[in-house]
């Protein structure tokens, strides 16, 4: 039951991934003051890379820790972009990117759903 739960979450993930094709960009973004390159991944490779732990450090739980987070709303879009901020993954102003608040949310939404 279990696994059938983690392979439809999983699907589904990938499934929204090809629903929205702008989710599936890379961009470089150059941090001109610092003069610090910083990767910013798409809202899919945020929710994914949440959900196989890489932002545990910054305080996001994996797995299903993080499936039962989202389902009662203890972790919403803003908190993974914080926590890839915090990981030098996203530049700051990313958390006043509404289209890119909005995908990461659609997505976790996916995963509620699911």
């Amino acid at each position: 039951m279990m696994k059938n739960s983690i392979i439809s979450t999983l699907s589904a993930l990938i499934v929204s991934s090809l629903v929205t094709p702008v989710l599936a960009n890379e961009v470089i973004t150059i941090n001109r003051a610092n003069a610090i390159k910083i990767e910013r991944i798409t809202p899919f490779n945020l929710v994914h890379g949440s959900y196989q732990g890489r932002f545990t450090n910054q305080g996001i739980p994996s797995n299903l820790s993080l499936l039962s987070k989202i389902h009662s709303h203890r972790i919403q879009a803003e908190d993974l972009v914080q926590a890839a901020i915090a990981s030098g993954r996203l530049a700051k102003d990313t958390l006043n990117d509404a289209q890119y608040l909005n995908s990461v949310e659609w997505l976790l939404n996916q995963l509620d759903r699911n």
